[in-house]
């Protein structure tokens, strides 16, 4: 009867300890890396291709978010109406926010979607190809050819 409770007692420390350890591992830290030198890497590393920097008044604009609740933004867009491409960068204040900013950033991926179905078959393949990312304190989102790659400097670069 003893050398069943030890054993129990034993499997269930044991238990404790992997969920702890799992807990610890998966939990995103914030990172104290400024946005500056995010955008830094993305644009020194990265391809952009005909994407150019947009001010702050553009993320209101495009994405209904007010650049001021954050620590930092960054936002990029293609030039003319049929490039779709662009690249939104958020150091947020609180995980909190990541909610709201994927929400609003989901639905202007949907938007462009819906704009683009039917005759903008290039366009479309990239919206549906864009990504979307939360790590820690920062929100990454691009549509690009490059992808993947900006969204690995990007997590190389945090």
């Amino acid at each position: 009867m003893k050398n069943k409770m030890f054993l129990i007692k034993t499997v269930l420390t044991c238990c404790i300890a992997l969920f702890i350890a799992y807990m610890l591992i998966n939990v995103e830290s914030f990172s104290n890396v400024d946005i500056k030198e995010v955008e830094n890497q993305i644009v020194t590393t990265g391809d952009l291709g005909t994407m150019k920097k947009s001010n702050n008044m553009m993320i209101k604009k495009v994405f209904g978010l007010n650049d001021a609740e954050y620590d930092g933004t960054i936002y990029y867009k293609g030039e003319g109406a049929m490039d779709v491409t662009e690249l939104l960068i958020i150091k947020l204040n609180s995980k909190d926010q990541a909610s709201s900013v994927e929400s609003a950033v989901r639905k202007r991926l949907d938007s462009q979607i819906q704009n683009f179905t039917n005759y903008g078959t290039n366009q479309l393949q990239l919206l549906e190809n864009s990504v979307i990312k939360v790590s820690g304190n920062y929100f990454f989102y691009v549509v690009s050819e490059n992808a993947v790659q900006l969204k690995d400097i990007f997590s190389d670069s945090i």
